[in-house]
């Protein structure tokens, strides 16, 4: 599991690294005699040295899809700790869980067709619709109104005894991991939201081997904020200037802050079957979602004359800086279809939620805790 999560973030943070980076900065000059002409050819020189950089760092045309996408898979990441079916508990539920959210170039179905062919979509559309947004780990607690004996039991025309209230935390910060080459990669994510869901139709058992658990309306508000940076050294560049001399761009570091920050109000109609043990749910609904996903650059290098010809010594420092401040809202309404597979034994609950979405994402999780 820590594997595969490893293999996410580096695939989510390598395909879109250094998108739509933009490196500017001001030539070094010198002083001595002959500088006045030196110090044109070292523009120019410097000039050269820029455009190789931004050549290295640039792989989108425009991060566009991408960021949509990534705002998307937040989205879908954000319903960990589920209990899908589960409804018509008497006091409360507690669980923790993992969710993976991923929008997709064209669906889950082609999933590997699209691996094949991420380097020939960029070649040739500069972008690409792909997000992927891990949710570690989650806290969903769950509390029956109908044990607050203090308020009515008709609200209009809810019934307090239907209803149920949740609170959903999640966190997870990932310690800073070295992938070589000076290559760095950190990941942080929190998720807050409650939740409110609606008993509308009761469960039929049939001697209790086999039950409907009727039908359960949902909703809630869950905010998702997630950060993935990444940090990686490039190849040093050397520019001739003139009479043997050259400006050097020493180990320039490059990083990408990639941020979302969303918020879903999740609109649910959900069924589940239970068979002896076994707990199918299934259910349609959409997300409607707002926020967006940014992308911040950064660059670091040193500036060094090689070989300056006698005579000449260095006056001022250059500099370089790195901008790439773009951002994107994920899709507003986003119509899903709910489906999973659960386990109960007693109090304790097993649920292994799967979402699909037919623009092209889906989510995958897994659950334990217990009801009661």
């Amino acid at each position: 599991m820590k594997k595969l999560f490893f293999l996410l973030l580096v695939f989510a943070m390598v395909i879109p690294a250094f998108a739509e980076i933009k490196v500017t900065g001001h030539a070094p000059t010198v002083k001595g005699d002959g500088s006045g002409e030196f110090n044109k050819e070292t523009a120019d020189a410097f000039d050269d040295a820029l455009k190789e950089l931004n050549d290295q760092l640039k792989v989108f045309k425009s991060p566009d899809k991408f960021l949509e996408a990534m705002g998307d898979s937040a989205v879908f990441a954000s319903h960990g700790a589920t209990t899908r079916g589960y409804g018509g508990y008497k006091l409360f539920s507690a669980t923790i869980g993992a969710m993976i959210g991923a929008q997709l170039p064209t669906g889950l179905t082609s999933i590997m067709d699209d691996l094949d062919g991420l380097t020939d979509s960029l070649e040739k559309d500069g972008d690409i619709r792909l997000g992927i947004s891990p949710n570690v780990f989650n806290v969903n607690i769950g509390l029956s109104m109908g044990i607050l004996k203090f308020i009515p039991e008709n609200l209009g025309v809810i019934k307090r005894d239907n209803l149920y209230i949740g609170l959903r935390i999640g966190y997870f910060n990932l310690p800073e991991i070295d992938l070589g080459d000076d290559s760095k990669l950190n990941y942080n994510n929190f998720t807050f939201g409650v939740t409110a869901n609606y008993q509308i139709i009761p469960s039929i058992s049939i001697a209790g081997l086999v039950v409907w658990r009727g039908v359960n309306l949902g909703t809630g508000i869950l905010y998702n904020h997630s950060k993935l940076s990444f940090g990686i050294t490039v190849d040093d560049i050397r520019q001739p200037v003139e009479k043997g001399a050259n400006i050097l761009l020493d180990n320039p570091k490059a990083s990408i802050d990639l941020t979302s920050n969303t918020v879903t109000i999740p609109l649910e109609a959900i069924t589940a079957v239970k068979l002896l043990i076994f707990n199918i749910p299934i259910g349609i609904g959409a997300d409607l979602a707002f926020g967006s996903t940014s992308l911040g650059a950064g660059i670091d290098t040193s500036i060094k004359f090689e070989n300056l010809p006698s005579g000449l010594s260095k006056a001022q420092d250059g500099d370089i800086t790195a901008s790439g401040d773009l951002s994107n809202s994920p899709h507003f309404f986003n119509f899903k279809i709910m489906t999973g597979f659960g386990i109960t034994a007693g109090p304790v609950v097993i649920d292994i939620p799967l979402t699909f979405y037919p623009s092209g994402g889906f989510n995958f999780g897994f659950t334990i805790g217990a009801v009661f």
